[in-house]
């Protein structure tokens, strides 16, 4: 799984590209080719560090002495390339939701044999993702950002195109009487299911496991997508 480089406004940024510009935070200066492309590179160190503090520590451990710490680039060289707090803020999540949305993209593309497949192929990559990726701190990350949260909202609408996609394409495997609600009931029962129980250790409450969780939600997405209507 790889992104694509960050690009300027106007030239494949966030509506070019199915993810985002990967650094909507950074200074406007820093956009501009062929300025500092040191500064670039720099700047996607300490989104890769700020993505790493912010699924160990979740939001409330995400500072800029913490980020400066795992990225090696001190307080000050983060504000010179990011808008602040908020602007890096703003630069992971859309980053780490860009790679959710190409890494759910790529897997379904290739499950293609049969309804089942798409299904395991889609809780599969929450399994992995949503913490590995950081997922859920940002989901659960509550803002008055309007920019975040709106890219977390695309976030979802795209996912979703992706799994409706794939889905629709064993249309004749469907037996639920409606297809585009069963469809959303699966998509957000499993996405929901990953972001409350992401941290998986089998205590009260708990599924065992992230893979018991893939599991038994792939058996029950299946199951709902397949079971004709009850006779009344």
């Amino acid at each position: 799984m790889s992104g694509g480089p960050a690009t300027a406004p106007g030239k494949g940024g966030p509506e070019d590209h199915a993810g985002g510009s990967w650094l909507p935070g950074l200074h406007e200066g820093l956009l501009e080719e062929p300025q500092q492309r040191r500064s670039r590179r720099s700047a996607l160190q300490i989104l890769d560090a700020a993505r790493t503090v912010l699924a160990r520590d979740g939001v409330d451990g995400f500072t800029m002495a913490a980020v400066s710490e795992a990225s090696g680039i001190s307080i000050g060289g983060i504000y010179g390339r990011f808008d602040g707090k908020q602007g890096l803020m703003r630069a992971v999540g859309d980053m780490i939701l860009t790679r959710l949305e190409d890494d759910l993209t790529e897997r379904l593309g290739r499950a293609e044999t049969t309804l089942a497949d798409v299904v395991l192929a889609f809780v599969t990559c929450l399994s992995e993702d949503v913490a590995s990726q950081a997922v859920h701190p940002l989901a659960e990350h509550s803002t008055d950002d309007e920019p975040l949260r709106a890219r977390k909202l695309r976030a979802r609408e795209r996912m979703f195109a992706s799994f409706r996609l794939a889905v629709l394409r064993h249309e004749d495997e469907i037996r639920h009487e409606d297809p585009e609600a069963a469809l959303l009931t699966v998509f957000h029962m499993c996405l929901s299911s990953f972001l409350t129980a992401y941290d998986l250790g089998g205590g009260p409450g708990l599924p065992k496991s992230a893979a018991h969780l893939r599991d038994e939600l792939a058996r029950a997405g299946l199951a709902h997508l397949t079971s004709p209507a009850p006779r009344s």
